[in-house]
């Protein structure tokens, strides 16, 4: 996985785009239509969609991390965690690009948990607006 980001909350940055590198142990793939539905008294539904997105659920493997690429981490949820836009390739590195694509991290969805044995794993769910 190869995400790429401009620390916009700068804490180890200096303004330039960054990159992370890890593997995933979790993608997970969902489609989200945003809308609103309504019923008539005569039983007829009808739907309002706004757009439809993708939704995926990442988790990294777990990572043994300095404490540089920790601050890093916790820079890029900082710089993103408010709708702002990163590029992100499930499957690239930054030798040799998959599929990138713009996303944004869904709102208060980045979780980092410590093993007891001092490795990190991170959890988050990217957005990207199908239509």
């Amino acid at each position: 996985m190869l995400i790429q980001y401009t620390p916009t909350r700068s804490i180890v940055g200096d303004g330039s785009n960054y990159q992370i590198e890890a593997k995933l142990k979790r993608y997970d793939c969902s489609d989200r239509p945003e809308g609103k539905e309504h019923k008539a008294l005569s039983g007829k539904t009808e739907y309002t969609v706004y757009r439809l997105e993708e939704e995926y659920l990442c988790q990294t493997v777990p990572l043994i991390l300095t404490y540089t690429d920790l601050a890093r981490w916790r820079e890029f949820k900082r710089s993103c965690a408010f709708g702002e836009f990163f590029t992100f390739d499930a499957y690239g590195t930054a030798a040799a690009a998959d599929f990138p694509q713009q996303v944004q991290l869904k709102y208060k969805s980045f979780k980092e948990q410590r093993q007891k044995d001092g490795r990190f794993i991170f959890s988050f769910t990217t957005v990207q607006v199908i239509a």
